[in-house]
């Protein structure tokens, strides 16, 4: 007879689990899309890595996020699999232009490759962020409730489907909980310095990812306050020691926001600047300091109507599982009868206010709605589902006998994860354009996904790599993808009534690629599609789950009044 498992040995087991449960889904078909933001992040992290191997660190911020984490994650990439990138003296390149592109190909490099390379990096950074999770937690709660909530917060749809990518929301995310769960530790298990400090560098990592972070500010504050509140020592003690907490925590914050950021070693000022100052004037002027120029506290304006706090939550209730839903209706009777209720329900609230937090802040600030941006909501609000489900399966244990128990937890323990799993899995590799039942459409939708498929018919093409397309959006998404020219329709065209251009370019092209499924999110597309539909018809039609995503068109194909139409609609410009 088998003895059973020790609580060391359960947890470890648990352990091995998770990574089993998770890591297939951020390795599997991790090369077939890139999003509209990706190609950017990969030419800022080669130009991150050309000028880190010159030594030029005042030239390591190129957007002001910063970014740092994922750039640090390129340049790797880029050392393992083009190490000689560094001596051609090409300097840096444009984000917003095909040059990158052009010249890895000279070298016989494809940029896709470099992606695939960065993405396994990547997952191997979140694989060791998601561990650490789960060890922390299982300190808090009991391990079964901890693998469940590191787990379903790992594979729910909306979540995996962004932390495939290159994009920042996906670390920072997991940042943004390994700091709060390392200091929960701290203060309510083991008064070890190494659990302050793994929270604040916890903290600084997610500063260099992305500046919105701060809101996790507010949820240590409230937990230091809380800590001060519960002790029964003297009010200056309890004062002090937060304090004493705080500093460290900020200092192990900002050495780990300094050491890791060459940039701050020969420009903090202008680092932080462009940083800061952007963050800022996007929040509170609706644009970056280039166009606003500076800022004017006298000017700042929020949305005050509640409308963009309503807008998140409606999304997230379309883009989160039924899954999430029940277990976060768990956390009422686990608030109501845990057994430890001080750390279990501290938990909770904190976990609660982080996920409002986020929400909050980019329903308030001006012109940022996109739906990943709240993605450590998501893990926040998933962490505690998980929760809610591992309370109620050890509810089993007062209700079986140890044998009927140890069973249908096992198999519970392995059926939710992949039943959150199953859940996504019609929306692969296109994860985020989940939607749940109650939702009308997608929460995200036409941020990249099926260029690769049209990339991929066109190379089909006799002589592809001779071939010229013109592509809405086609920079990396669909670029990386076709071996031959690929000349970006550019929204601003449309934008600006710029048809001119656009009727120049498209002659020379032998495609035409359009997006149509942003037509209502970009209405400036309606005159090009328009003037298309009902002449010509489309050589080939994209289709994603039952929506139209992407029309080619052979330029050959296109008559002479579609370009007399599109010039009558043209606005000369200055």
């Amino acid at each position: 007879m088998m003895k059973p498992l020790s609580a060391r040995g359960e947890k470890y087991l648990l352990l091995a689990l998770l990574v089993v449960m998770i890591l297939p889904s951020w390795l599997l078909q991790n090369d077939r899309m890139l999003n509209v933001d990706e190609p950017r992040w990969i030419v800022r992290g080669a130009n991150f890595y050309y000028a880190v191997t010159h030594a030029e660190f005042e030239n390591t911020i190129f957007e002001y996020h910063p970014g740092v984490t994922n750039m640090w994650i390129v340049a790797t990439a880029m050392h393992i699999y083009f190490p000689e990138y560094r001596g051609y003296g090409q300097g840096y390149f444009d984000p917003l232009k095909m040059k990158f592109e052009e010249f890895m190909r000279q070298h016989d490099k494809e940029p896709l490759d470099l992606v695939r390379i960065s993405r396994y990096i990547h997952a191997a950074v979140l694989l060791a962020l998601a561990m650490a999770s789960y060890l922390l937690l299982s300190k808090l709660v009991d391990p079964r409730s901890a693998f469940l909530s590191i787990t379903l917060a790992a594979v729910s749809p909306f979540y995996l489907g962004h932390s495939r990518l290159m994009n920042l929301e996906g670390m920072l995310a997991l940042f943004v909980l390994l700091s709060l769960l390392s200091l929960q530790v701290y203060l309510t298990r083991e008064r070890k310095i190494f659990y302050l400090a793994i929270s604040g560098a916890a903290f600084g990592l997610a500063q260099l990812s992305k500046s919105s972070s701060i809101a996790v500010v507010g949820v240590i504050g409230l937990m230091l306050l809380w800590d001060m509140l519960s002790s029964r020592t003297p009010w200056r003690g309890r004062i002090m020691r937060a304090v004493y907490i705080f500093i460290a925590w900020f200092v192990a914050a900002a050495l780990t926001y300094f050491i890791l950021w060459p940039g701050m070693w020969v420009a903090p000022g202008k680092m932080l600047k462009d940083v800061y100052g952007n963050a800022f004037s996007y929040a509170f002027q609706g644009a970056r300091l280039e166009v606003t120029e500076e800022l004017a506290p006298q000017e700042f304006e929020l949305e005050d109507s509640g409308n963009g706090f309503l807008y998140f939550m409606d999304k997230w209730a379309d883009s989160t599982t039924p899954l999430t839903w029940f277990g976060l209706l768990l956390t009422i009777p686990l608030f109501l009868y845990a057994e430890d209720k001080k750390t279990t329900n501290s938990m909770l609230v904190y976990l609660a206010v982080l996920g409002l937090g986020f929400v909050l802040m980019f329903g308030l600030a001006q012109g940022r709605d996109s739906q990943h941006y709240i993605l450590s909501s998501y893990i926040a609000f998933d962490v505690m589902a998980g929760l809610g489900w591992g309370w109620a399966i050890m509810q089993m244990k007062t209700r079986f006998r140890a044998s009927v128990y140890a069973g249908a937890s096992a198999t519970a323990l392995v059926l939710l994860p992949l039943a959150q799993i199953a859940q996504g899995l019609p929306y692969a590799p296109y994860y985020f354009t989940y939607k749940s039942p109650i939702a009308s459409e997608a929460a995200t939708y036409g941020y990249g996904e099926g260029f690769a498929e049209a990339g991929d018919y066109l190379a089909m093409k006799p002589g592809a790599s001779n071939l010229r397309a013109y592509v809405y959006n086609g920079l990396g998404t669909f670029s990386f993808f076709f071996p031959g020219e690929t000349v970006v329709l550019k929204r601003v065209y449309l934008l600006n009534n710029d048809f001119a251009v656009i009727v120049e370019e498209l002659s020379k092209a032998d495609y035409l690629v359009l997006y149509p499924i942003t037509r209502t999110k970009q209405p400036e597309t309606e005159q090009l599609l328009g003037v298309l539909e009902g002449v010509v018809e489309p050589e080939k039609i994209i289709t994603i789950n039952g929506l139209e995503y992407i029309r080619i068109y052979a330029v050959s194909e296109i008559p002479e009044s579609v370009y007399e139409a599109l010039m009558a609609m043209n606005v000369p410009q200055e």
